[in-house]
């Protein structure tokens, strides 16, 4: 019996096995963290992050609240690096976005994720956890991940938010 209307062309299977090799990067995450803000000073706080996590580097997500998607969404993901050009803590990074582009979300909160590899392994981590999670207020690697992230397997243990367990840059077309 012939399934295909007259004229369609069926579709082909690839049955072709590719073996693809993963770099994987293993993220422990710490969090969640809230964001305070005291009214009469005009300032946030991260109060309850122990002071050593807040002077390390890594992945950071930060939660709140979003005028379309509602309460407790991911907002954000980015990254903080210890390099030879640039070097900021979640410390000074966080709050570079508190008092400016998180200024008229609400209810704020942070999950962070130490670690210690090279800066552009960080770089092509977060391409590949903003591409696989769309956060909302997120502008670059929302429609691919950075080149060079095809081999790279991210896994997100323990404390981890709305993030998969497990994410790629790779995509076959």
């Amino acid at each position: 019996m012939d399934y295909w209307p007259t004229g369609y062309i069926s579709p082909v299977i690839n049955t072709e096995v590719y073996t693809v090799k993963f770099e994987v990067v293993d993220i422990e995450w710490e969090g969640a963290f809230p964001i305070s803000y005291n009214r009469d000073d005009d300032v946030y706080g991260l109060e309850q992050v122990p002071d050593a996590l807040l002077d390390s580097y890594g992945f950071y997500q930060i939660y709140g609240r979003h005028p379309v998607y509602g309460n407790d969404v991911l907002l954000y993901i980015g990254e903080t690096t210890k390099g030879k050009s640039a070097s900021r803590s979640f410390r000074q990074r966080l709050k570079e976005h508190v008092g400016t582009r998180f200024y008229y979300h609400t209810n704020l909160s942070v999950y962070l994720g130490p670690c210690k590899f090279e800066d552009e392994l960080v770089k092509k981590v977060e391409s590949v956890l903003i591409f696989s999670h769309a956060p909302a207020l997120n502008r670059t690697h929302l429609d691919e991940p950075m080149a060079g992230t095809e081999s790279i397997l991210v896994r997100n243990w323990s404390f981890v938010g709305s993030l998969e367990s497990a994410c790629t840059g790779y995509w076959d077309e």
